[in-house]
């Protein structure tokens, strides 16, 4: 298949990360053994002189599991002479302090503390491979704006010529505000998956990888035996594809992904929809296998 030829051409590449892959499917915590092998993997591709450039979700669901894990660890403290209220995580709950109680925490303040602990672990595994990498952190306002967004992709782009591997992601930890932008963005910047098509355009890239938990596209609900992956869609075909929820983990869905993966197809980027639960999935789709479903515009 032409597409999937292309793929395995592509030089530089984006991998765009769901929050179903970093995290385990508890949702306690980063799955560590898992993102390894992610990282084995995008290393592998850097090795062979591919620019690789990485987009991340997981912040708040890394976030949500270290609050909790303070909450626990405050318990088992005797420190009497400063007791310590306990701190409960869910995601869009207010925290305040009203009446001498502690309320749930944002989930601004879990992206917080996920995002510094998430991207600290993928520098120390990065950097095992002997690969340096840096922290690229965008809002919804500095890519609906060509000026922002052109000094957000030149940043990348100097990164890359300097042979640093980019790990971008929304920053959370900042309530969004309403912004219309300046029009220039054609698709509505909800979540990663949108900000990495957004990205793959603006940087040029030849191959985007959205990864989550899902094979790929099904002609109906994949819990439904008689669903089937379709190896390929294109931008005529993509209206006519049923969709069902996000995961349980981040905010996109499959709807989400193939909104996304068209607009960066209609800019000459192949894109991979595919599960990066599996062992050397990135790798299988470079290597041109029938992996996923391709979304390309031939």
């Amino acid at each position: 298949m032409i597409g999937r030829k292309l793929v395995s051409h592509a030089k530089r590449i984006m991998v765009k990360l769901g929050s179903a892959v970093v995290t385990r499917s508890s949702g306690s915590g980063i799955a560590l053994g898992r993102t390894a092998n992610v990282i084995e993997q995008l290393c592998h591709l850097q090795a062979s002189g591919r620019e690789v450039i990485l987009v991340s979700s997981g912040a708040v669901a890394a976030g949500r599991h270290l609050l909790h894990s303070g909450r626990r660890l405050i318990e088992d403290l005797p420190i009497p002479s400063r007791p310590m209220p306990p701190v409960h995580c869910q995601v869009e709950a207010d925290v305040q302090l009203r009446a001498g109680r502690w309320e749930v925490a944002t989930a601004q303040e879990c992206a917080s503390v996920g995002q510094s602990s998430l991207m600290a672990l993928y520098d120390a595994m990065f950097k095992l491979y002997g690969i340096q990498s840096g922290q690229v952190l965008i809002t919804t306002a500095g890519l609906l704006d060509r000026e922002p967004r052109t000094s957000t992709c030149k940043t990348v782009n100097r990164l890359v010529s300097r042979g640093i591997l980019p790990v971008i992601n929304e920053n959370d930890a900042l309530l969004p505000l309403p912004h219309e932008g300046d029009g220039s963005i054609g698709i509505p910047v909800t979540d990663n998956d949108a900000i990495a098509s957004i990205l793959a355009k603006e940087l040029k890239c030849e191959a985007l990888l959205l990864l989550s938990n899902v094979d790929g596209v099904f002609t109906g609900d994949p819990d439904d035996p008689s669903a089937k992956l379709l190896s390929e869609i294109t931008p005529s075909t993509a209206k006519d594809i049923q969709f069902r929820g996000s995961s349980s983990a981040g905010r996109g869905g499959m709807a989400s992904k193939v909104t996304s993966a068209v607009y960066a197809a209609e800019a000459g980027v192949n894109v991979i929809i595919g599960n990066g639960l599996k062992f050397r999935s990135i790798l299988d789709i470079i290597d041109g296998k029938d992996v996923g479903t391709i979304v390309w515009r031939p």
